[in-house]
């Protein structure tokens, strides 16, 4: 950051030092300088992160910017009342799938160790009319199945009648985790 900036900045905080002690008095008088303090004070906490900012920032060269002149030095008091503008930094990039995605995309080694406690009574109440053990015994034959589409009949023949296009109710989620055992790497 240049030492232009600095002063300048260093001069925002001075007025602003200034203007908090002149508004001690709560006069009515300084209700449009409370605004301009208010001003002033958003306008160094965005200097002063944008400097931050400039900090990190590689160096630039001033002949690449084309800079002008170095303007008139304001007085303190056009400084406090001054908006200033800057300019947003660009948005980041997407980062890519969450971590969330990506473990949801992962092989299963084992459908029933995936399953949490709650899980195996949800399972096991949409699946096998709250039987747990005859859930555990559909997760090891589901298992030992050649391909999801094997899986799926031995589901729908186990099963009896679920609403599979309910989401609410568990078997979308559980189908996701069965096909997540024939996911080929």
């Amino acid at each position: 950051m240049s030492d232009t900036t600095t002063s300048h900045l260093q001069t925002a905080r001075d007025a602003l030092d200034r203007c908090q002690d002149l508004l001690a008095d709560e006069s009515p008088e300084w209700a449009e300088l409370n605004a301009a303090l208010h001003s002033a004070q958003r306008a160094i906490a965005i200097a002063e992160y944008t400097r931050e900012l400039a900090v990190n920032a590689p160096p630039v060269e001033e002949a690449e910017v084309g800079v002008a002149p170095a303007p008139v030095e304001p007085t303190p008091l056009e400084v406090a009342v001054a908006e200033v503008t800057i300019e947003e930094p660009a948005p980041l990039p997407a980062a890519g799938a969450s971590l969330a995605e990506r473990l949801s995309e992962q092989r299963l080694e084992s459908l029933k160790n995936s399953l949490s406690i709650n899980n195996r009574v949800r399972f096991a109440s949409l699946l096998t009319d709250g039987d747990v053990p005859a859930l555990l015994k559909l997760c090891d034959a589901l298992e030992a199945s050649d391909n999801f589409e094997a899986a799926q009949v031995l589901i729908l023949e186990t099963a009896g009648d679920v609403d599979w296009d309910d989401e609410e109710n568990g078997g979308v989620e559980f189908l996701s985790l069965v096909r997540r055992l024939f996911i080929t790497v």
